[in-house]
């Protein structure tokens, strides 16, 4: 009897702890801290992740995958001072201090010869538009032509190396040969960088490489491709949850680049004190210029502002506009109601701004800036300022100041999609 009483209770005390842990377990407050902030952040374990699906690989043995290879013209002096070129994709930086460029070349090459010779050599850095001369240098010897001449490519002596350049790539490297390595088909070059040169086009205000304007050629697999787009700051696109480094991927993905970077456009009210290029700027005004326009009129003018003072004068008066006063540029969007013509009075030039104005802001996404739209026209008192604060003429109307610079990060797109403000018809006219 004794011993019946005490597995009773016994049973009873296994039966409270097991209905103890259930309760636990599905109660919210008593979960780890990381799925609670894992939610806060809006942020769903990427598909390729170890945590999300078990890794599925195949092997596919010995095979060049190290992606991306970039697409880099050598150019070389013959014996003879002939300059000739060749395209090398097994090249990159091999070491910091002295910075140097490794390339492999095979020693039947007529480049390897040059190198051999000459000590020297050039790295040609192209754009993505001059894939057909990087194919060409690629396909054809320099032993059987001269490809300088076939292309139309301008040789040009370097001018601290013995080795010619390439006129027309945006950025050349020149380097001095310090060692050959044998590795067994090629032969590695180890080339100490003695000058780098770039064209002021594709330099940012700080005089760095921008590189949405260099556009550089990358070859993967016998197929030439663009570079990608701007991802994140080395070490910003960490989040922490429980002391580890978690990295949310809530990138949205879309059918085409154009797509992406209307999606990803944002008023931008919040900007460094990076300062934005000539250059930059004139990639914007020539989106704008490229709006539809009515009767083809294009009835726009563009003040570009860059004078710190003017800047901080329109953010004081303004009373949407005080992101000026960080902003390292503005543009202000003009209607020439001279241009305008007789639509004028039917407010086209309105219409006609307005679009200019929407390929700005979208092309400064597109090239990693940010821009907002703040009005002028229709009200006086705005217009007024604007007019005063620039000396526009009478015919110039401001329809709106556009502030441009670099985005902190602070400001982000927005989903503004609304089934509830479409309505389908059919071919018969009725609602669907």
């Amino acid at each position: 009897m004794q011993k019946s009483k005490f597995l009773n209770i016994v049973l009873a005390t296994a039966v409270l702890v097991l209905a103890i842990l259930l309760a636990a377990k599905n109660d919210p407050s008593t979960m780890r801290k990381k799925s609670t902030s894992i939610a806060s952040e809006g942020a769903q374990p990427s598909a390729s992740d170890s945590a999300y699906v078990p890794f599925k690989k195949r092997s596919l043995g010995v095979r060049a995958e190290l992606h991306p290879k970039p697409a880099a013209v050598i150019g070389t002096y013959d014996k003879d001072g002939k300059p000739n070129i060749m395209t090398a994709a097994w090249i990159g930086i091999s070491n910091s201090d002295p910075l140097s460029i490794a390339v492999s070349m095979r020693p039947a090459t007529y480049s390897y010869g040059n190198v051999t010779e000459s000590k020297a050599f050039t790295v040609n850095i192209p754009s993505a538009d001059m894939v057909r001369y990087v194919d060409y240098a690629g396909r054809f010897s320099g032993r059987d032509v001269d490809k300088f001449k076939e292309t139309g490519l301008t040789p040009v002596r370097a001018e601290f190396v013995n080795a010619p350049y390439v006129k027309e790539f945006p950025i050349v490297i020149e380097c001095e040969l310090t060692a050959i390595h044998e590795l067994g088909s090629h032969r590695q070059f180890i080339g100490k960088i003695i000058d780098v040169k770039a064209d002021e086009s594709i330099l940012d205000a700080d005089g760095k490489v921008d590189m949405a304007l260099l556009n550089p050629l990358i070859y993967a697999d016998g197929k030439y491709y663009e570079s990608g787009d701007f991802v994140a700051e080395a070490g910003e696109s960490l989040h922490e949850i429980d002391g580890l480094p978690y990295v949310p991927a809530n990138r949205k993905k879309y059918v085409n680049q154009t797509l992406k970077v209307i999606h990803n456009r944002k008023s931008v009210r919040h900007f460094t004190d990076q300062a934005v290029s000539k250059e930059q700027i004139e990639i914007l005004l020539r989106a704008g210029m490229a709006a539809p326009t009515a009767v083809n009129r294009q009835p726009w003018v563009f003040y570009v502002v860059t004078k710190r003072e003017t800047l901080d004068a329109l953010g004081k008066q303004l009373p949407y506009a005080k992101m000026l006063l960080q902003a390292q540029a503005a543009i202000v969007v003009c209607g020439d109601m001279e241009k305008a013509g007789n639509l004028k009075e039917q407010a086209y030039w309105v219409q006609d701004c307005s679009a200019a104005t929407q390929n700005i802001l979208l092309a400064a996404e597109s090239i990693g800036l940010g821009a907002v739209w703040t009005a002028a026209f229709p009200y006086d008192d705005r217009t007024k300022v604007v007019i005063e604060t620039l000396s526009l003429p009478e015919k110039h109307v401001p329809l709106n100041v556009i502030p441009i610079g670099y985005p902190t990060g602070e400001d982000q797109p927005k989903d503004k999609w609304k089934p509830e403000n479409v309505f389908w018809y059919n071919q018969a006219g009725s609602p669907l």
